[in-house]
């Protein structure tokens, strides 16, 4: 059993329909019992694009439970669901990362090219596959990370995290 409580990860991307989900996917997937995982978008989607999941499921990833969502679900929810960390992959989500009232959650940008800015299939599909690449080494790396107390060393560890590729 664990004498430490997990950390709550959000992922923040603009449409919570790829980048974001592949986080979430992914750090549910390696991050154990040392994380909790959670995605939104700051102009959610309707849904999750299908070539998100699917790329999910033919790595392996379990995708039960994740769907598209706002942000504003968690600003809500701040009173009963704290977040430790919040990871923006988007420019436009770092820009407009809300404050959450009465946390003071570690903020880092891990900036990822969208897929789903591409306008052909087979780019589209080579974004895919390298948003996950950068996505899985980069939380690969900070699962393996003895993760420091203090706030300012956390984020500089983010923000170190941030720059595997």
């Amino acid at each position: 059993m664990a004498d430490y409580k997990p950390l709550t990860v959000l992922f923040l991307s603009t449409g919570n329909a790829a980048r974001s989900i592949l986080a979430e996917g992914l750090l549910r997937e390696k991050g154990g019992d040392r994380f909790i995982a959670r995605s939104a978008g700051y102009r959610p989607l309707s849904e999750v694009h299908p070539h998100t999941l699917a790329l999910l499921a033919s790595e392996g990833v379990a995708i039960e439970g994740l769907h598209s969502k706002g942000w504003t679900e968690f600003v809500a929810a701040a009173h009963v669901l704290k977040i430790d960390i919040i990871v923006t992959l988007s420019e436009e989500a770092r820009q407009n990362c809300p404050l959450w009232v009465n946390q003071k959650p570690v903020k880092v940008h891990w900036g990822v090219d969208d897929p789903l800015s591409a306008q052909k299939p087979d780019v589209m599909e080579w974004k895919y596959r390298k948003c996950f690449a950068t996505l899985e080494a980069r939380i690969a790396t900070l699962v393996k990370t003895k993760l420091a107390e203090s706030t300012g060393e956390l984020f500089m560890q983010l923000k170190d995290i941030g720059m595997v590729v």
